[in-house]
């Protein structure tokens, strides 16, 4: 982990890509959103094709690379199975249905294509110790989701029927959460990327660990008695127990898209789902 250093995201996706250069030369990249294009700078110079798409494509700067406007929240302006990698910078925060935004990522991505994603680490200690306190993404400095703050840009187009609001970071998402959506849209996780330790984190971890990991311990535990799959038990515990997670400003998650299946969980919930629906109809009967 870096304890010192930039907290600088675009930074540390610039070191992330670089370390990848040979995988990323002469690949079709997806660089959504692209923001005002230092990212996509930095895939063009590694010798990616790029193509940048944002909400806001007025605001990117990027020489020589292509922009189109499109919105994480609805169905990407790109074809299927297009681009041997993507780039989703600061802006799975936003959106409400970050489910969609991997099923869209897994659509337009290769098979075998990769997923960097970055987003405000919402499962290190600060975030957790904010939420408990105020609800809200920094105590002290930032309140709680409102109708000031959390709105960060009008409707582009007033005279849509339903014009679509820009929320801040209205929707900060943890480590968990993300890799549910991802493995359900058909990715791996392939590696968590560091960033930069957080200080209040990293004051908060003597304090808290101990508690933090027997809690962990009999989740896992409970979980081993209820259902048949100690290795993802232990997966999970690994995870819950990180000081990675734990301490990290940013999560940079990296997603291998490998077109399989929905976990064999699933299919015992929808069996479960249906029994449920079943008894509930003939309730109301």
């Amino acid at each position: 982990m870096r304890f010192f250093g930039t907290k600088e995201i675009k930074e540390h996706v610039a070191r992330v890509l670089e370390a990848d250069r040979e995988a990323l030369s002469g690949h079709r990249a997806l660089d959504f959103p692209a923001g005002n294009g230092v990212t996509s700078t930095t895939l063009k110079k590694l010798g990616a094709e790029v193509l940048a798409v944002d909400l806001i494509p007025e605001l990117f700067r990027s020489e020589g690379v292509k922009v189109i406007r499109g919105d994480l929240g609805s169905e990407f302006p790109c074809e299927s199975a297009t681009f041997g990698f993507a780039v989703c910078q600061e802006g799975i925060e936003h959106v409400g249905n970050q489910d969609h935004v991997f099923r869209e990522f897994a659509r337009v991505l290769e098979p075998g294509g990769r997923l960097l994603l970055t987003t405000p680490n919402y499962s290190n200690l600060k975030s957790k110790m904010s939420y408990l306190l105020t609800e809200s993404e920094a105590f002290g400095r930032i309140m709680p989701p409102n109708e000031a703050d959390s709105i960060w840009l009008a409707p582009l187009n007033p005279d849509e029927s339903a014009p679509r609001l820009y929320f801040g970071h209205t929707f900060l998402t943890g480590f968990f959460r993300l890799r549910l959506f991802a493995q359900l849209a058909g990715f791996r996780l392939v590696k968590i990327h560091e960033s930069r330790v957080n200080t209040t984190s990293l004051l908060l971890l003597p304090l808290l660990y101990p508690f933090i990991c027997l809690s962990a311990f009999k989740t896992m535990r409970r979980f081993r008695r209820k259902s048949d799959q100690p290795q993802l038990a232990n997966e999970l515990f690994r995870w819950m127990v990180s000081p990675l997670l734990l301490l990290e400003n940013h999560l940079i998650l990296e997603f291998q898209k490998t077109d399989q299946a929905l976990p064999a969980t699933a299919t015992k919930l929808s069996a479960r789902s249906s029994t449920t629906t079943t008894d509930l109809a003939s309730f109301r009967t």
